[in-house]
């Protein structure tokens, strides 16, 4: 896939949180530079090497000095995938991750932009992706989550650029709500690379074709905030030695989480339900 898109210039600079809501609700997104300090992000990067240090370490413990946290990631892909999955698996439990994912500075915005006192905090993640990688994300809208309503945070722990990949996205099309499209009832990984073809066909209709997508340029510690149907997605990383790391949660509207309402419904939504229904 060529990152044939327009580039977002980060022009935030500094907004308080009627800003951002205000933002939020235009765009369907808001980016925030340097939201994650140099230190926080400092600090995840050395407990993710102490972690990876740990399977490094049963395979051969004297490349846990040698090798960078790139290198050891990529040589566990190689060498030991079982091994590299449980590293990633495990990411998710680290204190540093959760420390961030219940900051007061990421629920008091997505509390404002979701317009509730309490809201559901989803599995935080770090997103790797690295040149090997498939499953880098054709656009696609969050659905298959707890709620039909979200705010997600995408935040590189890297500087991204087009080599690396990162982010892009269609600005203003949460206003559309859900979208129905050949494929939308699958989750983006087992629908394929073969969507996005169908996403820039829809988009080629005289009524949308106003929905140009953008690629973001992101430095390491910036935010990008967007709403769930916004119709997002990630380039691949084509730089043979850098991995990209990415910090993601999701803040769920407990309002318009189904489940709590009607006693049949699944905790999380399934993909083929009529989102316009919920």
């Amino acid at each position: 896939m060529k990152a044939q898109y327009l580039c977002y210039k980060l022009i935030l600079k500094s907004m308080n949180i009627k800003n951002i809501c205000k933002n939020f609700e235009k765009n369907g997104f808001v980016v925030i530079p340097k939201f994650l300090s140099k230190s926080k992000i400092k600090i995840i990067f050395a407990q993710l090497n102490e972690l990876i240090n740990i399977p490094i370490n049963s395979i051969n413990p004297g490349l846990k000095k040698k090798l960078t946290l790139d290198e050891k990631y990529l040589f566990l892909q190689k060498n030991n995938p079982k091994l590299k999955s449980h590293f990633y698996e495990t990411i998710t439990f680290i204190d540093s991750i959760n420390g961030i994912s219940n900051s007061k500075k990421l629920t008091n915005i997505a509390k404002k932009i979701l317009n509730e006192k309490t809201m559901f905090v989803g599995a935080s993640q770090i997103r790797i992706d690295h040149m090997n990688d498939e499953y880098y994300l054709s656009q696609h809208q969050e659905l298959g989550q707890m709620s039909t309503k979200l705010v997600l945070f995408y935040m590189p722990l890297v500087n991204l650029n087009k080599k690396i990949g990162g982010l892009y996205i269609r600005p203003k099309t949460h206003k559309l709500g859900f979208v129905r499209y050949p494929g939308h009832d699958k989750e983006a990984r087992s629908a394929g690379h073969g969507r996005q073809k169908i996403i820039d066909k829809l988009f080629s209709k005289p009524t949308l074709s106003k929905y140009k997508s953008r690629y973001i340029k992101l430095n390491a510690g910036d935010a990008v905030i967007f709403h769930n149907y916004l119709f997002h997605g990630t380039l691949p990383n084509l730089d043979k030695k850098k991995v990209r790391w990415v910090y993601l949660i999701r803040f769920n509207s407990m309002k318009k989480t189904p489940f709590i309402r009607n006693s049949k419904d699944k905790l999380t939504i399934p993909y083929s339900a009529n989102y316009d229904l919920l």
